[in-house]
């Protein structure tokens, strides 16, 4: 056997002799690389309507409005929406896990949630912890109308009120109205007209990289809470069942 062969013989045999670390799992990064990108293209879309609006005569900065817990920010259209999901109502609106009990939610959420005494108990209680939202869903009935969702009459969001960290934003094209208002002694907003764009912030700083579209909506600080009711309510109703959270 000539001398190459014995060799390419020889680290044949060493192959299998050798003990090879096990192959890294990259998986989880590379999700996080992409879910990054996507967070990356929403931003720059947003960077883009605002730069938009300001060529357009108005200044980003005076479009952008914060509330403690949440954002709404002014912009001339809309980027397409996220598309619908299926599947059970927490799934198809991304709102977390389901829990049997609202006790359940709100030990895991940390805090007491307001439940509006002119709905009562909700039908369903969810919590996001990505980044901490408690929603309390209420289905149709004689005085709630469906929502956009058939199988939603009101939907009752609340997260922490927190400074320079909001748990979700709001984008509102020139055709939907955003109307300040003051509910139970806390700062708001009534948001009617044209559907706006709704998406939850993840990690502190990140926005997701999804939305979806949204209806009429009363939002406000209570009790060191950021609480949205999403319904199909006209204002005065809207903020007669706000006035029943105690």
């Amino acid at each position: 056997m000539a001398e190459p062969e014995r060799l390419e013989l020889r680290l044949a045999e060493l192959a299998g002799a050798v003990e090879w670390p096990p192959a890294p799992d990259i998986r989880d990064g590379v999700r996080a690389r992409i879910a990054r990108a996507r967070r990356r293209r929403l931003q720059l879309l947003l960077a883009a309507a605002a730069l938009a609006l300001a060529l357009a005569g108005g200044t980003a900065a005076a479009a952008y409005i914060e509330l403690r817990g949440a954002t709404i920010q002014q912009v001339p259209a809309l980027p397409s929406p996220s598309p619908t999901g299926t599947g059970p109502l927490g799934a198809r609106l991304d709102l977390g896990q389901p829990y049997p009990s609202l006790a359940a939610a709100e030990q895991a959420a940390g805090f007491r949630a307001l439940v509006p005494a002119g709905l009562g108990q909700p039908d369903e209680v969810w919590y996001r912890s990505s980044p901490g939202v408690l929603t309390l869903v209420y289905r149709p009935r004689p005085g709630l109308p469906p929502s956009s969702d058939p199988a939603v009459g009101a939907l009752v969001m609340e997260a922490r009120a927190s400074v320079g960290a909001p748990s979700f934003a709001k984008l509102a094209p020139a055709s939907t109205t955003v109307q300040p208002v003051t509910v139970n002694g806390g700062a708001g907003f009534w948001i009617s007209g044209a559907p706006h764009a709704f998406f939850f912030y993840g990690a502190p700083g990140d926005r997701s990289d999804s939305f979806r579209l949204a209806g009429d909506v009363l939002i406000w600080n209570q009790s060191g809470l950021v609480v949205r009711i999403e319904s199909s309510l006209d204002e005065g109703r809207a903020r007669a069942l706000a006035g029943t959270i105690g």
